[in-house]
């Protein structure tokens, strides 16, 4: 018996979940083809539904810009689907379109205003915008909304947000956030100690901004990547002055 677009969509999402893109992407074409041109009820629905399916497969493998198309046809079918905007929205800052992004996470967010990742992600596109105020504002929100979730969740919101106070010159809520983001998962949040370390260095903190350095060092997986190579490269500059 053939199997009908909504049991292959279904196989196609737990190949997502499997992270076996191109298995996935295969999955979405070939429900799409069974669905063929839709405009309204469940046949649309379930249009849609494999138009972000197909998107977020597409993502994963790095073609952007063919994502984009996907997550624009499921949009055109189902405006309001929240998820098809976040992901058209990651697709945009994979191009580099940040305007595009920020577009895109603002309806996410005005769709389904509890989806912390969604203000994260928009809070990265105002700190590359260099808007800092509006990166701390989003990243609140995200921290408030990974409250009740594993502490890995909200590393990221922790970070982001010590970012931007740092390039705020408001130094102690850096160095707070930084340690907030420490306090669960060491390892897991180990660049919020390379982090920390430069606000030391800004207030003029030899001492603990070396210990920061040499922990990072320690528990970073890339030991031989650029940031740990600035790393080392600090800690000698700092060791002529300590």
């Amino acid at each position: 018996m053939e199997q009908s677009p909504k049991e292959i969509i279904e196989q196609a999402e737990q190949d997502l979940v499997n992270q076996e893109w191109p298995e996935a992407l295969e999955g979405f074409n070939m429900a799409l083809a069974l669905l063929g041109p839709v405009v309204e009820g469940q046949p649309a629905a379930l249009f849609a539904e494999a138009q972000n399916g197909k998107g977020v497969a597409l993502l994963e493998l790095g073609r952007y810009a063919e994502s984009v198309k996907a997550f624009e046809a499921a949009l055109t079918i189902a405006p309001d689907l929240a998820g098809a905007h976040y992901n058209l929205g990651l697709a945009w800052e994979g191009l580099g379109q940040l305007e595009n992004a920020l577009h895109n996470y603002t309806k996410a967010i005005e769709l389904e205003p509890h989806d912390g990742e969604a203000y994260f992600r928009r809070g990265g596109i105002y700190f590359a915008l260099e808007e800092f105020d509006k990166t701390v504002e989003d990243a609140t929100k995200a921290i408030e909304l990974h409250q009740d979730a594993s502490a890995a969740v909200a590393i990221g919101p922790y970070l982001a947000r010590g970012l931007a106070l740092h390039r705020l010159e408001r130094y102690e809520e850096a160095l707070a956030d930084y340690g907030m983001a420490l306090a669960g998962e060491p390892r897991e949040a180990c660049d919020a100690y390379f982090y920390r370390a430069l606000v030391f260095i800004d207030k003029g903190e030899a001492i603990p901004a070396r210990a920061d350095l040499q922990a990072f060092l320690t528990l970073t997986p890339d030991a031989g990547g650029v940031q740990a190579d600035q790393a080392r490269e600090i800690i000698v500059e700092l060791d002529k002055v300590i």
